[in-house]
């Protein structure tokens, strides 16, 4: 099997923006629309390279008119603060990567950001994602959850196709193969940044030729089948059921490859649909 996320993570890169140009260098980097971002709200948004590619996939979260705070859904913050910081001039900034505890916790409004003294919540609708100071002694807040409820919360992102990118997807994959388009992590009204020519010649004149896409079988067949057809299906989240030795995964199909209608019926859902 691929190396994948077969659950939630424990622990998150969080990457925080802080000072009087947070806003206009965020707008100006990432792929969203971070001027319409309110306060106490998160937006999906992305990072790509020259070539349109995602670097990292976020969720952006506004704490205060100076001050963002972006979960990483793959990869190092260190890594992509040290990467933004060689587009800081003079800019009043200050870029700061933390590892954080991750737990999922109770229903909260999507897109809905509540700061407490050490951590904050991102509300995914039928779930949360809590991001707690590691260093934080305190006690988990009411509404926490683990274990099995973490696998539930895990099978809801992967079956509502929203995307964790293990190492092998960073850099690798354009906008469209991630439906990041349905998601508003890209935007082609809001001006320049980086990757945006060659995203927006995709989004308007076609050409792309890998899509995300929703899978369920036999684990056996389907680990056989992504060994004998390794080219065809990047797997990004997996969920494996034991109980009837099933798998459900969210991954990228190369709909250019010939292997890639071996693959036709076990597709469940497309994104966007």
């Amino acid at each position: 099997m691929q190396n994948v996320f077969s659950e939630a993570p424990r622990e998150a890169a969080v990457l925080h923006l802080q000072g009087a140009d947070a806003e206009r260098f965020a707008h100006a980097q990432f792929a969203s629309d971070v001027r319409a971002l309110p306060l106490q709200r998160w937006q999906w948004s992305a990072w790509l390279d020259v070539q349109g590619r995602v670097r990292v996939l976020l969720q952006l979260a506004r704490i205060a008119d100076t001050r963002f705070l972006a979960l990483l859904r793959g990869g190092d913050a260190h890594a992509l603060a040290a990467a933004l910081g060689r587009f800081l001039l003079r800019d009043k900034l200050q870029l700061t990567a933390q590892r954080m505890r991750l737990l999922p916790g109770a229903a909260l409004a999507m897109n809905e950001a509540q700061l407490q003294e050490h951590s904050i919540t991102l509300g995914m609708d039928t779930h949360s994602w809590m991001l707690c100071d590691v260093q934080a002694e305190s006690a988990p807040a009411p509404g926490i959850t683990e274990d099995a409820p973490r696998a539930n919360v895990w099978l809801h992102e992967l079956r509502a196709g929203w995307p964790w990118l293990p190492d092998a997807a960073l850099d690798a994959l354009l906008p469209p193969a991630l439906g990041l388009e349905h998601l508003g992590a890209v935007r082609f009204d809001k001006g320049c940044y980086p990757g945006q020519e060659i995203a927006a010649r995709l989004h308007f004149r076609g050409g792309n030729k890998r899509e995300l896409v929703r899978l369920r079988g036999a684990a056996q067949a389907i680990e056989e089948l992504l060994r004998a057809t390794p080219e065809a299906l990047q797997v990004l989240l997996m969920h494996r059921d034991r109980a009837n030795d099933s798998v459900e995964m969210l991954g990228v199909l190369n709909t250019s490859s010939a292997a890639a209608s071996a693959y036709a019926a076990l597709i469940v859902a497309r994104y966007p649909a």
